[in-house]
């Protein structure tokens, strides 16, 4: 029987019969866009390294059940010929679970639909969506294969299942439907250096592998649990974490560079393979920023809380979000200099452009635009967005208010994610899903015959802990009621859906100086297609396009104060859109050289 290309037994990897380490780093291409693609990559191979891996999102590549997109932005082939060309080899990890730290874990929203799915566990409609999502995309990796003349050495059966759960059926299923469809290379999962997790989340007995890091040293006990589960798996470090990601409100501390460059040594010594977590973070464009919970309530361990986290996932890489080499960088390539015993190319600073003031001039209302850029409905009772077919962006619920006599307080069942209220037009209270008060008092203002309205963010969906095992649905999932002498649900609702996608359809309206949510629109000129940066100031929170395509949300709460422009996006004139659900009274707007996002890199 031929020898497979590559394969791995008695604690190492072989290439071509002879042993093999890989020094991977994590550049995931929907992160990005294609015209960075080679750069990225190129100087990825110029710190040392000889593979890249990437995650694939399902939800950016079947948005809309049974519609695949692979084009542009999400050419997963032409991502990995890159690779190819450059002499890299490539580690793939199509989920369809991902985490990444990305909206739902790489799940589409259209599964909420069903409230009966149980995710990541063997529900058959799940499985048979993902079976059908693996139709469409194992043959475009399996073709890239090194046993085809590519440059894909493994494939993983789902991630990190282990911090999740044990069912073992379900990861062995995971594996068999990729090689079922064409994956002869190595399938292998990756999990937490703990035991537990290593036992909960393997594949039968196909590789294990560890994901570690930020501890500022790495030790033969990182692996000593590997060992003990499969004695013969070449010691791998898929996520060598060596940042972190963002979340709103809560400045990140970097992780020194130094401590890095010491940690990649410590694992060349210990003659371990690994892949960097996250040689280049990219960008969460649109609204596809995760949020994640945690259990902070020392005095109820069921109790979580509730982050959504950053457009940007810079997550303190060596590269940054356009590219540039970070002093991590060079501090990495210097120990992979002496590993490889050779001097290795210093690349060239990336160009940024610096703008300058962009006029704006405010558009319209939203309310006044809901039937232009949302599609309305009727319902008796309240449903999340997901119900209406919605996956991300806005829902506003809208009730006449009738027969409610001495009302004292308008409360709140299960907000999800962030619920601004206003009555007759006039703004009343913000609730958010973490707040301890889910109702308002009324008493003074809740009149007969007046409008509620409640627009409701979709701030990102969890991806993972417990919580994903149900989904996270958003919007007002249950009710409203009203409190008075007696209790009272408020049913008979106009609904609109509002994923900000078809904002060409807006009208301009009349600047009626009351508080609610308004688009604001601006033009500037660019000589070239160069990066650059916007700076919303005197904005407060909301999202931004250029060209029509979302960059992503921006809050004045940090710690993220920029949005990144690929220059990609820009042609000569350019539209800028603004959406603010806060009023502002000097809206302005910058595009600079410099990215703010409240961090010192070391």
């Amino acid at each position: 029987m031929k020898e497979p290309r590559f394969y791995w037994k008695d604690r190492s990897f072989y290439l071509d019969g002879q042993p093999f380490r890989i020094y991977s780093g994590a550049i995931h291409y929907f992160r990005s866009f294609p015209e960075k693609w080679r750069e990225l990559l190129q100087k990825l191979k110029d710190a040392g390294f000889n593979t890249v891996e990437t995650y694939c999102a399902w939800n950016l590549h079947e948005r809309q059940k049974g519609e695949f997109d692979f084009s542009g932005r999400l050419d997963l082939e032409r991502f990995l010929s890159i690779a190819d060309e450059l002499g890299l080899y490539a580690i793939v990890r199509p989920g369809p679970y991902i985490c990444a730290e990305w909206e739902f874990g790489g799940f589409p929203a259209w599964l909420l639909a069903d409230e009966s799915i149980r995710f990541r566990t063997t529900d058959p409609t799940l499985c048979a969506a993902i079976e059908r999502y693996m139709d469409e995309l194992a043959p475009r990796i399996a073709k890239h294969q090194i046993t085809h003349g590519g440059n894909v050495l493994m494939v993983a059966a789902e991630n990190e299942y282990g911090s999740f759960g044990s069912d073992h059926d379900y990861m062995e299923w995971s594996a068999r439907i990729l090689e079922e469809r064409g994956i002869d290379v190595p399938v292998f999962t990756s999990d937490g250096s703990r035991r537990m997790f290593l036992s909960g989340g393997h594949a039968g007995n196909r590789l294990c592998c560890l994901d570690f890091g930020l501890k500022g040293e790495i030790t033969e006990q990182f692996y000593a649990a590997l060992e003990a589960v499969q004695p013969d798996a070449p010691r791998m470090n898929m996520e060598h974490w060596i940042g972190n990601f963002d979340r709103w409100g809560i400045p990140q501390k970097p992780y020194d560079a130094e401590i890095v460059a010491r940690e990649v040594e410590q694992n060349l010594a210990l003659g371990a393979s690994f892949n960097m977590y996250m040689f280049h973070g990219g960008t969460n464009f649109g609204f596809y920023n995760g949020a994640i919970s945690f259990h902070d309530h020392p005095n109820d361990p069921r109790k979580t809380t509730y982050y959504p986290e950053t457009t940007s996932y810079d997550y303190g890489a060596p590269l940054t979000e356009w590219g540039e080499c970070t002093p991590k960088y060079f501090a990495i390539q210097r120990v992979m200099e002496r590993h490889l015993g050779k001097q290795l190319p210093r690349p060239q600073p990336v160009p940024v452009q610096s703008i300058g003031d962009v006029r704006l001039e405010r558009v319209g209302g939203l309310f006044e635009n809901l039937d232009r850029i949302g599609t309305r409905y009727r319902s008796n009772q309240l449903s999340s967005m997901e119900h209406f077919g919605q996956d991300y962006g806005y829902i506003l619920y809208r009730k006449k208010i009738e027969g409610i006599i001495d009302p004292k307080h308008l409360i709140f069942g299960t907000v999800h994610d962030r619920m601004h209220v206003y009555f007759n037009g006039i703004h009343r209270a913000t609730i958010s899903r973490n707040d301890e008060k889910q109702y308002v008092e009324c008493a003074d203002w809740l009149t007969e015959g007046g409008t509620l309205d409640l627009l409701v963010e979709n701030m990102g969906r969890l991806r993972s802990l417990p919580e994903l095992l149900l989904g996270d649905r958003k919007g007002i999932l249950d009710y409203v009621y009203v409190s008075a002498s007696c209790r009272q649900f408020l049913t008979d609702w106009e609904i609109w859906t509002l994923p900000m996608e078809n904002l060409e359809r807006l009208a301009s309206t009349a600047d009626d100086g009351n508080d609610l949510p308004a688009f604001y629109r601006g033009y500037f000129h660019a000589a070239e297609q160069t990066d650059c940066f916007i700076h919303p100031d005197g904005f407060s929170k909301g999202f931004i396009t250029v060209n029509g395509f979302n960059l992503g949300r921006y809050w004045k709460i940090g710690p993220q104060f920029s949005l990144y422009l690929p220059g990609a996006l820009l042609k000569e004139e350019n539209e800028i859109v603004i959406f603010d659900e806060e009023p502002t009274n000097a809206p302005a707007l910058r595009i600079l050289d410099t990215h703010e996002l409240n961090r010192n890199e070391q």
